[in-house]
């Protein structure tokens, strides 16, 4: 809304406006007709022909219909490029920083024999419970794992470290949805949930009952050694990343059962 008066205030006349309304609309066709062109060559598995013969049609008659108001984009056709130019930085810092975060924790992951290590350890205890450790990589240990044993000093007697995986189709099927192995340590899995983008994620139920869900909540250290790109774009990412709630409400994990394990990433 606030934006919507704003761009009343500034040109306050119509037809600025009305040029950049015909330019979305125009474009709007076009972009929908690339993406559903997508879809079913990736998602839908169509015949090869289908697709040409629907992105020919949509795709010509669209294109003419965006060189026509091509001309207007220097009387407020400039305003939809200008918005999306905004949107696009937001989603590059978010994918930056999420990039970012990937890379630190499989360069600093711990092995199964750094596991091992840290359980000998006689100030480690393994504790009676089910655990669900979350991470993001499955070639590995998350290194909020090092961090949490050295702190609490203890490990459930059963730690499941879950990943969660989304793939590109509508639903996994119920045989396909959980796997999981045995990573050579006693009480210690690991865990893929898969999910289709129309699959609902929700843990809630008796079958979860007093299962502890650890999650790490990390942010960027952006030291001196940091160029000015890493700091503009990683400062960025954390504003956004403090204004997004956690993961674990989302899954339907109740208050009583969460445990968020703070560190800090070394940019």
């Amino acid at each position: 809304m606030i934006l919507c008066v704003a761009v009343i205030l500034i040109f306050g006349d119509g037809k600025d406006i009305g040029n950049a309304f015909g330019v979305v609309v125009s474009l709007v066709m076009l972009i929908t007709t690339i993406l559903l062109t997508l879809v079913m060559i990736i998602i839908w598995k169509t015949p090869p022909v289908l697709v040409a013969l629907y992105f020919s049609v949509f795709f010509v008659m669209e294109g003419v219909y965006v060189s026509a108001v091509c001309t207007k984009i220097y009387e407020g056709g400039w305003i939809p490029f200008a918005i999306s130019f905004i949107l696009a930085l937001i989603m590059f810092g978010w994918f930056y920083g999420r990039q970012r975060k990937l890379e630190y924790e499989v360069t600093h992951k711990i092995t199964l024999e750094g596991l091992r290590e840290l359980l000998y350890n006689p100030g480690v205890q393994r504790v009676p419970g089910l655990c669900f450790f979350y991470t993001n990589i499955q070639d590995g240990l998350t290194p909020i794992l090092e961090h949490y044993v050295k702190n609490m000093k203890s490990l459930h007697k059963v730690t499941i470290f879950t990943t969660l995986r989304y793939l590109l189709v509508s639903k996994v099927a119920p045989h396909e949805r959980i796997i999981i192995r045995k990573l050579g340590l006693i009480g210690v899995y690991g865990c893929v949930i898969q999910y289709g983008y129309a699959d609902s994620l929700n843990l809630e139920g008796d079958d979860f009952a007093g299962v502890v869900h650890v999650r790490g909540k990390t942010r960027f250290h952006v030291g001196k050694n940091c160029g000015w790109f890493d700091r503009i774009m990683l400062a960025f990412y954390e504003v956004m990343h403090n204004n997004c709630r956690s993961a674990l409400p989302a899954l339907g994990v109740p208050l009583q059962q969460r445990i968020e394990v703070g560190m800090l990433y070394e940019a």
